[in-house]
């Protein structure tokens, strides 16, 4: 699921990074892969946050405030990314975060839907853990009870 996303990104967003933004064919590229870096982090680690939260945010509901956290998370983790790792200016970094965040958000929800087995799958490909949705409930949940 997540080489089916970033194949799907790359092929819709490399052109507009190029032509929008004014990016090299390079740093369309690793925009890119910071894009699906910065979302695998922020899932990845799963700090704090609950399944309910993340069903939420890869879903068409509108999202509540925890989700929205998340969603900040991210956007706050791609922008170090596109100006320390890319090398882009911060003006670079806002535009190519504008144009890359609400992608990868809409190729993610697109492939979960709301659907609990669907983000175990997402989950699963983000942390390299396979061991169903209750092992990473309780991994997503470790961070309430410390």
């Amino acid at each position: 699921m997540l080489d089916e996303i970033l194949s799907t990104l790359k092929s819709q967003a490399v052109p507009d990074l190029m032509n929008k933004i004014g990016l090299n064919d390079q740093q369309a590229n690793n925009s890119v892969h910071a894009a699906a870096d910065s979302v695998k982090q922020v899932i990845g680690g799963g700090d704090g946050f609950g399944l309910d939260d993340m069903l939420n945010l890869f879903s068409s509901a509108q999202n509540n405030s925890n989700a929205d956290g998340i969603l900040s998370n991210i956007s706050q983790v791609f922008n170090g990314k596109l100006t320390s790792d890319v090398g882009l200016s911060a003006q670079q970094a806002g535009g190519v975060k504008d144009l890359l965040l609400p992608m990868i958000m809409n190729l993610i929800s697109g492939k979960v839907g709301g659907n609990a087995n669907n983000l175990q799958g997402l989950l699963s490909a983000f942390t390299g853990q396979g061991g169903g949705l209750a092992d990473m409930a309780g991994g997503l949940l470790k961070g309430l009870f410390k």
